[in-house]
């Protein structure tokens, strides 16, 4: 026991999106292969956000167990099998063995796709099961596993029994990996039943009817916020523009011939019908005015009159589609005039899918409940 020695260990890089350590010995001291070295303390240079117990239980050392050089090396491979670091050094100088460390640089945030788990808790949920994620992965790794496992365990909480897939997400301009996705690969996941509450019994059948949803696939994040936006669109097709519309997560996912399905309750608080007075469109909007003067003139041909804004919403959508922005979304901003019981509308449009002018391929946009299929 005691004597000292020193050692590095370092990863080569593959030519790949994702890097894969190889561990190399270089020696810098020679020792037997019976000598076995007891550190009494255990220290981590090069790690600041990490302590030295997190790190000496991710590497498997504990203070007063001996190990051989050959012992030491594994443990140092073990934590370059993590993928947070591009290089690991270590000595011992008869009582406190340190590993000098060199952080990658290749951490990505993560992002959830279609698992039904509460998104706002899953880093905190994370950090707590997993001592050496700091809110970014590797893109590869046994951290990156660890973090897929508890993705599929948090699942398991919801009664989802499901595979996990992790895959690294690109920059289509300039192909780096900007984050990791996590996302359900074994089973289709799908919007479930809608519990509605505070929905007048005269359009109570036409949202029911629209309720199952079977076809509406699920996102953790956007679902809740698409459910709300599309029924507010029917109430604005009936003149209630004043409507708030309160979506949340209601119940187990159920799992249906290999189909899961997230049920929701929605809230709402119709507030009262508005006639319907003028609409203008944005001053950054790609459209030109003749065209909304032309499609206004068609108003009175629907009864009641309001139903016309689910018309008009397609009809611009069509247009800016057919201009190359092939994921728009047309969005209606209501200003309500309360003493003359009207409402009127300014058009604006979500361009951020991309605006390629003379790209794209005309597509008339669903009315209703159905326009829940993501566009």
């Amino acid at each position: 026991m005691g004597g000292r020695i020193t050692r590095l260990v370092e990863p080569m890089r593959e030519l790949c999106v994702l890097f894969l350590g190889v561990a190399s010995l270089l020696p810098a001291a020679t020792t037997t292969h019976v000598q076995t070295f007891t550190p009494q303390t255990i220290h981590f240079l090069g790690a600041a956000d990490y302590s030295d117990e997190d790190l000496a239980n991710a590497a498997g050392l504990k203070v007063g167990e001996s190990y051989t050089a050959s012992d030491l090396t594994r443990r140092a491979q073990q934590l370059l099998d993590t993928g947070l670091f591009d290089k690991i050094g270590y000595k011992f100088d008869g009582t406190q063995l340190t590993y000098t460390v060199k952080m990658s640089a290749r951490g990505l945030p993560i992002e959830v796709e279609n698992l039904p788990v509460e998104s706002g808790g899953i880093d905190g949920r994370l950090r707590s099961q997993i001592p050496l994620y700091r809110g970014t992965v590797p893109p590869s790794g046994t951290l990156l596993e660890d973090v897929r496992l508890q993705m599929e365990e948090m699942l398991a909480a919801e009664n989802v029994h499901a595979h996990v897939a992790a895959e690294v997400v690109q920059d289509p301009a300039t192909h780096n990996a900007t984050a990791v996705k996590f996302r359900i690969d074994s089973n289709p996941v799908r919007i479930g039943t809608l519990k509605l509450e505070g929905v007048s019994d005269f359009l109570r059948p036409e949202l029911e009817r629209a309720a199952t949803l079977s076809e509406v696939p699920f996102d953790t994040g956007q679902s809740a916020a698409e459910i709300e936006r599309n029924i507010l669109a029917v109430y604005a097709s009936h003149g209630f523009a004043a409507a708030e519309v309160h979506a949340v997560r209601y119940g187990y996912p159920v799992t249906d011939v290999g189909v899961i399905r997230v049920p929701y309750k929605v809230t709402v608080k119709e507030g009262r019908s508005y006639r319907l007075g003028t609409v203008k469109l944005a001053q950054d909007l790609p459209i030109d005015p003749a065209e909304l003067d032309n499609l206004m003139a068609e108003r009175t041909s629907f009864m009641p009159e309001s139903g016309f804004l689910q018309y008009l919403v397609s009809q611009l959508e069509m247009r800016l589609k057919g201009q190359g922005c092939a994921n728009c979304r047309v969005t209606l901003v209501p200003q309500i005039d309360e003493s003359k019981g009207v409402v009127n509308y300014t058009v604006g449009a979500d361009l951020t899918g991309g605006f390629h002018p003379g790209t794209g391929n005309p597509q008339v946009a669903g009315d209703g409940l159905q326009s829940l299929v993501k566009r």
